[in-house]
């Protein structure tokens, strides 16, 4: 489906038009207009409260994950189209690079039992700030990409949920020696291009298949030890969802998700999901090209490891909802006919 760029070209915010010009038309980021729509990303008040966090070593915030920290910090100024030669994000991603020692802060001892365990801790989830912001030639990153992609490679041999998981006290648990992708292992191969290689993208498309077979996957804890912790499942639940039956939280779910599958390069090999950007291409075509669900959640405005999709200033005025969903819905077809 063709939808013409002009209808967010002329009416969305700075960062819609700069990250479609680039993304979708590949504008290079010298011109002058995009150079003009740079240096108004740069003010907007959200990027400002960003830079306004950054101590003088380059770290944001003070916590590495979570909300109002180095990650969610990092993950704004990306998504709103900040370059990474920009002094804020260039200074950030040094020291992100410069102290590992920070990493526990906001997750503790968890970040790395989950890597320990291949379940995507602390260094996964810098590994995808770094490959995200175009720096995945890194040791750490093609560390974390090759672990990544053994754990996809490990969802293939799963048969059924029973072989997935054992029920514990009343709470499911990862059988032991079974490794399942988080978020932030979706979220690293999807914005990382090295891996791609013809046997690889089979197997990811594999894998994703089989997750998409296997949904709707309950919560499933990690046991260490005594404890049960949960691993980073946001998303990663219901791969073939029922598009008419979305609460307004699961459709920013959906946006994310779908997104993160259009990156990665398996939705035309997947019919489920080719069937949901169909759907999609349904929606947007029924509504000239917008897209107009009146969705309203704050998990779609507040910004966090997981959460965040607007890159409007809010949704107050009914515009500026369907610029952001509008942006999101093109950026998946248009990744998804790649």
């Amino acid at each position: 489906m063709n939808i013409d760029p002009d209808q967010l070209l002329t009416s969305a915010c700075p960062a819609i038009q700069y990250r479609i010009r680039k993304e979708i038309l590949h504008q290079a980021p010298d011109l002058p207009e995009m150079v003009e729509l740079q240096y108004h990303i740069l003010q907007d008040k959200a990027v400002q409260e960003v830079i306004s966090s950054q101590g003088s070593d380059g770290w944001l915030a003070w916590t590495f994950h979570g909300y109002d920290s180095m990650e969610s910090g990092i993950r704004l100024l990306y998504e709103k189209g900040v370059e990474p030669d920009q002094p804020v994000l260039a200074h950030a991603l040094l020291a992100l690079e410069k102290h590992p020692d920070r990493l526990e802060r906001g997750l503790g001892k968890v970040g790395r039992i989950f890597d320990d365990l291949s379940f995507g801790g602390a260094e996964l989830i810098r590994a995808h700030l770094f490959a995200h912001t175009g720096k995945e030639e890194s040791f750490l990153v093609q560390k974390q990409i090759e672990q990544a992609l053994c754990v996809f490679k490990s969802v293939t041999q799963i048969k059924s949920l029973d072989s997935l998981y054992e029920t514990h006290k009343g709470k499911f648990v990862f059988r032991e020696g079974v490794c399942w992708p988080s978020i932030y292992h979706l979220r690293l191969l999807a914005t990382s291009q090295s891996w791609r290689t013809s046997k690889n993208r089979k197997m990811v498309a594999g894998s994703i298949q089989n997750i998409a077979r296997l949904s709707p996957i309950p919560n499933i804890y990690v046991k260490y030890r005594s404890r049960w912790i949960a691993p980073a499942s946001f998303c990663m639940h219901d791969f073939i969802p029922d598009m008419n039956k979305l609460a307004d939280a699961e459709w920013m779910q959906w946006f994310h998700r779908m997104e993160l599958l259009a990156r990665l390069g398996v939705v035309d090999q997947i019919p489920g999901l080719k069937r949901q950007v169909q759907t999609l291409a349904e929606i947007l075509r029924e509504s000239q090209g917008l897209f107009t669900k009146k969705l309203h959640h704050a998990c779609f405005q507040k910004w966090g490891a997981y959460t965040g999709l607007a890159l409007e200033k809010d949704w107050r005025l009914p515009q500026r909802r369907i610029n952001d969903l509008t942006f999101r819905s093109r950026l998946i077809l248009h990744y998804s006919n790649k």
